[in-house]
């Protein structure tokens, strides 16, 4: 079997979201996601939710990713660079493209974080590579490889952690797959987006063999335009009305611990199930799991340009 390579002069850059380091950095990071100053009750209510969750552990899991996706590529037999990059924040893409750049290499392999192919997720990370290339004299050639909901690894992870969690839960639990919603203008202009977390969670469900599971979307948007549902509160109210009050969250939408997990489940929904009388659990996050790190390895070496 033919070993994989590389061409010479190639790397990783590795794509994430971003968030503030501490309070210091929250007005200038809210800044960049909304395209313009905060208002102060806006950054105070997100130091709130932030104090809550002790503050995100984004930079530290992506870090951690870098470190092993570097360390397994180099048991290839070639070390390869690994670079990390957030469109959100620092460590700004484009200050990592420069990075690898000055560090020689000519080819840039730029994996986000997240393994959904959807327009809605990939145009800001296109953007953050065409602004860092850009800005650099001599930049790399950048393929972005995408994809990797249907990857083995993904899915493997999320079954047997869910093999894992109904086995210490009563008989009965039923599993709430979710993913995070958005805007339905997105669907409705031909973002696949919807079909490929349902078809994503098909894949986890079959693999897991739950005798009760449900998808959901969570964590929509504070705006007045309509959202995708069914949101995770409806599900868990209409799961209890059917006799199932104990239910296992799976947050299969996101690959780590932030405010998405942290807060808008483990703090919002949370209380909310409380309220109804629901049992709340959740699936721990595979945050920079070994499974995770073969997933991004395999995406490396992926046939293409």
């Amino acid at each position: 079997m033919t070993e994989p390579t590389l061409p010479d002069g190639s790397g990783v850059l590795l794509l994430g979201y971003g968030s503030p380091a501490g309070p210091a950095d929250l007005p200038g990071y809210l800044a960049e996601v909304i395209g313009h100053p905060p208002r102060p009750e806006l950054v105070e209510e997100y130091r709130r939710r932030y104090e809550l969750i002790g503050w995100s552990p984004q930079l530290r899991i992506i870090s951690s990713l870098r470190v092993k996706l570097a360390a397994r590529l180099a048991r290839e037999g070639r070390p390869v660079p690994v670079f990390l990059g957030t469109k959100h924040w620092a460590p700004h893409a484009a200050d990592a493209i420069r990075e690898a750049a000055d560090a020689g290499v000519r080819h840039l392999i730029a994996i986000p974080l997240s393994p959904y192919a959807s327009p809605w997720i990939l145009a800001p990370y296109e953007r953050s590579i065409a602004a860092g290339r850009a800005k650099t004299a001599h930049p790399p050639e950048v393929t972005l490889r995408t994809g990797w909901h249907t990857n083995p690894h993904w899915i493997g992870y999320w079954t047997e952690a869910l093999h894992r969690e109904l086995a210490r839960l009563p008989a009965g639990t039923v599993v709430l797959l979710s993913a995070h919603s958005l805007p339905a203008r997105h669907r409705d202009a031909g973002d696949p987006y919807p079909e490929i977390v349902t078809e994503t969670a098909r894949r986890i469900a079959r693999g897991a063999g739950p005798p009760f599971w449900d998808f959901t979307y969570q964590s929509p948007g504070n705006t007045t335009e309509p959202w995708l549902t069914p949101d995770i509160n409806d599900k868990m109210v209409e799961w209890r009305d059917r006799g199932h009050p104990e239910q296992l969250v799976a947050p299969f939408g996101f690959v780590f611990e932030h405010l998405e997990v942290l807060y808008d489940l483990d703090h919002v929904v949370r209380e909310f199930a409380a309220q109804q009388k629901v049992g709340y659990h959740r699936v721990p996050m595979p945050n920079d799991d070994d499974r995770i790190v073969e997933a991004l390895r395999d995406l490396v070496y992926a046939p293409g340009p």
